[in-house]
This record gives structure tokens, C-alpha cells and sequence, in this order.
């Protein structure tokens, strides 16, 4: 068995221990789950139309964040990992959070197609369970949202995964602790 390379294990914001990958495969399965429920019993209409929302807005939602991540992505480099995030993190937590406080927020109202909103959700849940995918392969521990563009692009930007930096810091700081010793 190779030795550790500690500047490089669990670098928080852009590699991941195997705590973090594995938590994130896991947590990928869950999302992808839960979209998938939504189809189950049919707890709304799902026809054809549905489904191409979904597909298109999923493209759509890849295709923006990649044309971002290629215009701010070389700018970012050497700067804090906290700048990705906010770039990335706050509109994705606004379009999935903020319709639930006040439905005027939803995309398909912004577009005036408010036929759109559900679909919508379910394809930016789908990209962010897709994305968890993408961070477990990659070995990324930076926020999911930029994980399908690092792959797209080629590029590994640091940025913070805010619910996972806890268990990513941790796993670190064991690991580290542990190699001393």
C-alpha cells in the first residue's frame, strides 16, 4: 500500500478524503431517489411535455453553469474557494429554497410560464444528484454545482461544499492527526 500524500488528501474545497467521496455517492443515490419518487404514485402529471421540461431545463441548467464556470473560472483561480461559492451556491440554493417562502420566486413565474416550476426543480435536484456523481468520481470535494462543469471543462476550480465542509474539515484534520501518530 502507497503512502499518503497529506498535501494532497482531503484538501477541503477541492480533492476529498474517502469519508467525503463515499458520503457523496451516497447522498447522489438519495437525490436521484427522491426526483424519482416524484414520479411514484403519481403525485403529479408526468406526460410527455413534463418530461421534455425536465430534460430541457436540466440541459439548460448545465449549459449555464458551464458558459459561468468557463467566464469566471480562470479569474477565480488563486483566489479564495469562497468566491466560487458564492458565485455558484447562493442562485442554486435561491431557486430551490426561496419558491417555498414566496412561490413568485419560482422560474416559471420569472418567465411568465409558471407551467415550468416544477419541472424546473426537479431537473435542478436532478443536476445537483447528477453532480454528486461527478464529485465521487472525481474525487472533488468542492460544491456540487461546479462538478459537471470541472468535468465539461476539464478544470478543477476550488470552491466549498457548505453542508459537506464539516465532514470534509474533519476527515481531514483525523487523517492528518492519525499520520503523526
Amino acid at each position: 500500500m502507497g503512502v499518503l500524500n497529506m498535501s494532497r488528501y482531503g484538501e477541503v474545497g477541492t480533492n476529498v478524503g474517502s469519508v467525503g467521496r463515499w458520503t457523496r455517492f451516497v447522498l447522489g443515490i438519495i437525490v436521484i431517489l427522491f426526483v424519482a419518487t416524484d414520479f411514484f404514485p403519481a403525485t403529479h402529471d408526468h406526460d410527455l411535455w413534463s418530461v421534455t421540461m425536465i430534460i430541457l431545463s436540466l440541459a439548460g441548467i448545465i449549459a449555464i453553469f458551464t458558459l459561468v464556470h468557463a467566464g469566471l473560472g480562470n479569474k477565480l483561480i488563486g483566489r479564495s474557494a469562497w468566491w466560487g461559492t458564492i458565485i455558484f451556491v447562493i442562485p442554486t440554493m435561491f431557486l430551490l429554497i426561496a419558491p417555498e417562502f414566496n412561490p413568485r420566486y419560482q422560474i416559471g413565474y420569472l418567465f411568465n410560464y409558471p407551467e415550468l416550476n416544477h419541472p424546473f426543480r426537479l431537473a435542478l435536484l436532478l443536476y445537483i444528484g447528477i453532480s454528486f456523481f461527478f464529485q465521487w468520481r472525481d474525487k472533488y470535494g468542492g460544491c456540487e454545482v461546479v462538478a459537471i462543469p470541472n468535468a465539461i471543462l476539464r478544470k478543477n476550480y476550488g470552491s466549498y461544499c457548505l453542508p459537506l465542509l464539516p465532514l470534509d474539515a474533519a476527515e481531514k484534520l483525523i487523517v492528518e492527526r492519525i499520520s503523526k501518530s
